[in-house]
């Protein structure tokens, strides 16, 4: 389970949020907080883009939530296991995919993780993906 007591901190998400505002300027997709992979998303787009301003964003945010603890959790690129998982798009952009190095499963409709940190998708308990 990944260590979101960054996000207690008021500074941290304001960097997040400043974070989802250029996302939607440049992509025009829709981040949220709430998503399980936050971090590893943001990761994944500033490879994509190579922005400036995600750049120096992402730095703060990655400050604040501890430089080791991230790395370690972020999901290298395996180029021969890639499913694709869709993400909302803002109004009048394009579709865009991002690619999930891991197997995923669809749960009335919506796609997640298949594992996480070991554990297995169960179910989805009051729009909370549930591992076990």
């Amino acid at each position: 389970m990944t260590d979101k007591s960054w996000m207690l901190n008021p500074k941290a998400i304001r960097c997040a949020k400043e974070c989802i505002s250029i996302i939607q300027e440049e992509r025009g997709l829709r981040l949220k907080l709430s998503q399980p992979d936050f971090l590893q998303i943001i990761h994944e787009i500033l490879d994509q883009t190579q922005s400036r301003a995600l750049g120096d964003c992402y730095a703060k945010l990655i400050s604040m939530a501890g430089v080791g603890f991230v790395m370690q959790n972020l999901k290298a690129k395996n180029e021969d296991n890639k499913d694709v998982v869709p993400m909302k798009k803002a109004a009048g952009a394009e579709t865009m995919t991002l690619q999930a190095p891991h197997a995923t499963v669809e749960h009335y409709g919506k796609v997640y993780p298949k594992y996480r940190a070991g554990l297995a998708f169960k179910g989805v308990y009051r729009g909370q993906p549930m591992y076990s």
